[in-house]
């Protein structure tokens, strides 16, 4: 399996890379089921509990409030202790916060059960921006990242379509079971097939190596250098990239809260055909991403303007997504309004990996924490979210059952004028400017 065995090996690159990212992408699909399948049926959840639409809200919210909490702290543990070994511990940890749920029997066993989920999610996507640095030249960052968020709505799509599904015929405690197995059959192939770095890893040959080129030591761990908090809190690209997570964050959480809500309550459908209906824009989400990867490394190429092919993409999808969401809700036709929901479920996501992308650009060895205070905005942004539907349908927490369904004028305005305000922020800073010179990332 050692390719230094044979020299005409090294000739040609092998493709560790991609088996690399590969279980990098399970991961965030395993995560994402698990974390997605609560928002489709929250409604059985809610009656079966005997808890109101705001306590509800708490619940669904209560993951992000961890899983922010945790951001900076993670990223920290994934720097020391490396990606193998971090983020291997981290999917058995939420499995079996995921499995447990399926005991709870109130209130304070559900949200015991999403706050631990949230911690142990917090450091994946830390782990995963680390390893593609390490593992991708520079040219590839955008469609890694874009493979890599693409596999998160792969995992929205499974948990928000077969949640419905399997709580319709077996129970929502059996869904909750069934949901934690992926993670722990994850976590043992991982442990096999996952290396750190390149150097680590007994079937990369040296052409691969050379391409790769890593700048921190062949060992894996990351080169860990000291950053002020008062340069942090200076640094205005950082609060622009926080911002704009924060707001397409908490714009994504919908299909993640309520959406499955408003399609049962204000489009008539049932629970099992919500959950599917559900889906339709996470799915879409999940082609969004590798579209926008492969878009952005193609303008990089041809203008060889960095700032055009982060920046430049992501106010434009982002803006075509607002536009399309506001349209979409006014259809009355359910297929014409989804189509429309879902193209625009699209942009947005095709907007994400120039997040990752300009985070991989601006952190250099810095990275772990830089990546870590954007995703704790977005997280932030995502635990918002579920207390806003609440608060702009005004009295629905006290609706009653033969009351009418409350209108959602307003929350779809919210969640297109999210996206927009998403879109501003990535207008005032310029990604090409690196935050602290001395951690720069390494050129192409």
């Amino acid at each position: 399996m050692n390719d230094h065995a044979n020299p005409d090996q090294s000739l040609a690159p092998t493709r560790v890379r991609w088996l690399i990212l590969s279980a990098l992408c399970l991961a965030a699909t395993t995560a994402y089921i698990q974390r997605q399948c609560l928002g489709t049926i929250e409604s059985a959840v809610r009656e079966d509990l005997g808890l109101s639409l705001g306590t509800m809200a708490d619940v669904l919210s209560a993951f992000f409030v961890t899983y922010a909490l945790f951001q900076v702290p993670a990223g920290k543990l994934a720097e020391v202790f490396g990606t193998r070994r971090a983020l291997g511990v981290m999917a058995v940890a939420w499995s079996i916060a995921c499995g447990l749920t399926s005991l709870v029997t109130g209130l304070p066993g559900l949200l015991a059960c999403r706050l631990i989920m949230g911690a142990a999610q917090a450091g994946i996507f830390t782990c995963t921006t680390l390893s593609i640095r390490r593992w991708f030249p520079p040219h590839r960052f955008g469609l890694a990242n874009g493979l890599l968020a693409g596999f998160m709505q792969v995992g929205g799509y499974l948990g928000a379509t077969f949640a419905g599904w399997l709580t319709e015929n077996f129970g929502w405690r059996t869904m909750f079971l069934i949901f934690a197995i992926p993670g722990f059959l994850w976590a043992v192939w991982f442990w096999w097939v996952f290396r750190d770095s390149p150097g680590e890893h007994p079937s990369v040959n040296d052409a691969e190596r050379q391409l790769l080129t890593p700048v921190v030591p062949t060992g894996g761990m990351a080169e860990r250098v000291s950053v002020s908090w008062l340069a942090l809190a200076v640094a205005w690209p950082l609060w622009c990239l926080g911002a704009q997570q924060f707001f397409r964050a908490g714009a994504q959480m919908f299909y993640g809260s309520w959406f499955s809500t408003y399609l049962i309550e204000a489009r008539g459908l049932s629970l099992t055909i919500a959950g599917y209906v559900n889906g339709l824009p996470i799915a879409a989400a999940a082609l969004g991403p590798i579209a926008g990867g492969w878009a952005s490394d193609w303008l990089e190429r041809k203008t060889g303007d960095r700032r055009i092919s982060r920046q430049g993409l992501a106010v434009g999808c982002l803006l075509i997504c607002a536009g399309l969401m506001w349209v979409g809700y006014h259809l009355t036709d359910i297929r014409q309004s989804m189509a429309v929901i879902c193209l625009g479920a699209f942009f947005a996501a095709a907007a994400g990996p120039a997040a990752y992308t300009v985070a991989m650009d601006l952190g250099g060895k810095s990275l772990a924490i830089v990546f870590s205070i954007m995703n704790m905005w977005g997280n932030v942004g995502a635990a918002a979210f579920p207390h806003l539907i609440p608060f702009v349908l005004g009295n629905a927490a006290n609706r009653q059952p033969t009351d009418p369904p409350p209108d959602w004028d307003g929350v779809f305005l919210a969640f297109s004028l999210l996206y927009v305000l998403a879109a501003a922020c990535w207008i005032p800073f310029n990604s090409t400017r690196r935050l602290f010179p001395e951690t720069s990332p390494r050129e192409k």
